[in-house]
């Protein structure tokens, strides 16, 4: 029994020994944080990366490089004739696209390795900058996190607040190759010394950059999705309980906390036409009323929220039908209702899609107006 328990023990060891022979010291690598997609004004691909610095020595606290190559494996090499350790892929945090990109209908080929080296991280954000990757990659902002980390906690935070999309590679790579649903993502610009969250772009079937919706469409778009994320926050004007034309402070905007979104979407199809009813139940939180709330009067903010509510939304659907953008996935609820069906159309579904009878019903439920004087 002894003799075994030392002959387990050495394995042990051995394997413990073994290994720490290939370890690799944190200062000798050179972790590519962030990475960037751009083409400059000389219709040249660039790749861009972010690295933080990891010695003592030096004041500064991130590394960046950027280099000319097709290929996002070949840029490693560049990269690791300029920086002072191996660079490594495996903990990208984010992978910034420029505008200037998304004017090429080929684009997302650069892509293909990160869906074919296992060592990469395809929960990584994808992310479209309104702008020169030049512009983000050289901003000093004084009060604020260096990019490894400014990035992701910006989009978090965004996220959090249901005003942008997080979207990762993997769930773009879906969205991609799927014939049901136009691809999208969160929209960062450079402000002054900073960067801000636009809203989410939309693409076209031809992954061409079609339009950008704002922060109020973005949140609009997450309701119709059922994708809220942390707190969803709407303000409104009301224009019915304005008082006083003269005095900025008019006195029409409400706001309210939506809590959840129940959807119900009925399906039809018939004479070679789709049409989708789309009911959701919203149970809301009134945090600023343009009247006094009482049990009376809150039937009235109620139903002119609902009304107003339900109007934007019929609205921003029927703008994505005009411009054929399909981003809430009707194409999806299309082929899962019936596929023969869907076979006819899968090929031109945005052309479908435009011809769909799409409706929008909202129903209120006030869960709380808040402290009554």
């Amino acid at each position: 029994m002894k003799y075994f328990q030392v002959c387990l023990l050495s394995i042990f060891l051995v394997i413990g020994v073994s290994g720490c022979k290939g370890k690799v010291n944190i200062e000798d690598v050179t972790l590519a944080m962030i990475v960037g997609i751009d083409v400059n004004d000389e219709n040249k691909v660039e790749i861009y990366m972010a690295s933080p610095i990891f010695s003592g020595e030096t004041k500064a606290k991130t590394n960046y490089f950027n280099v000319q190559t097709l290929s996002l494996k070949e840029s490693r090499n560049y990269f690791d004739t300029r920086a002072s350790g191996v660079t490594g892929g495996g903990k990208i945090q984010a992978i910034l696209i420029g505008s200037k990109v998304l004017e090429h209908k080929n684009w997302f080929s650069i892509m293909d390795m990160f869906f074919r080296d296992p060592k990469f991280r395809l929960n990584a954000d994808l992310i479209f900058v309104d702008g020169p990757l030049s512009d983000v990659f050289n901003l000093k902002a004084k009060d604020k996190p260096e990019l490894p980390i400014y990035i992701p906690q910006l989009l978090e935070t965004a996220d959090y607040r249901n005003v942008a999309f997080r979207t990762s590679v993997r769930m773009f790579h879906q969205m991609y190759y799927e014939m049901g649903i136009t691809p999208f993502a969160p929209e960062l610009a450079v402000q002054g010394d900073h960067l801000v969250v636009n809203g989410t772009a939309l693409l076209t079937n031809n992954n061409l950059y079609n339009r950008t919706l704002s922060m109020n469409e973005t949140q609009l778009l997450k309701i119709l999705k059922d994708h809220l994320a942390g707190q969803l926050v709407i303000a409104m004007e009301l224009k019915k309980f304005k008082k006083d034309e003269d005095d900025i402070f008019t006195n029409v905007e409400t706001s309210f906390y939506i809590k959840d979104v129940k959807r119900k979407i009925d399906k039809k199809y018939s004479n070679g036409r789709y049409s989708f009813n789309v009911n959701l139940t919203l149970p809301i939180m009134f945090t600023e009323s343009p009247i006094k709330l009482t049990n009376s009067s809150e039937k009235t903010l109620k139903n002119a929220v609902q009304k107003k509510l339900e109007k934007d939304l019929n609205d921003l659907v029927q703008s994505f039908q005009k411009d054929k953008v399909d981003p809430v996935g009707f194409g999806i609820l299309a082929h899962s209702f019936q596929y023969s069906d869907w076979e006819k159309h899968e090929k031109h579904w945005l052309d479908t899609y435009q011809k769909s009878n799409i409706k929008v019903k909202v129903k209120i439920i006030v869960i709380d107006k808040g402290i009554m004087m």
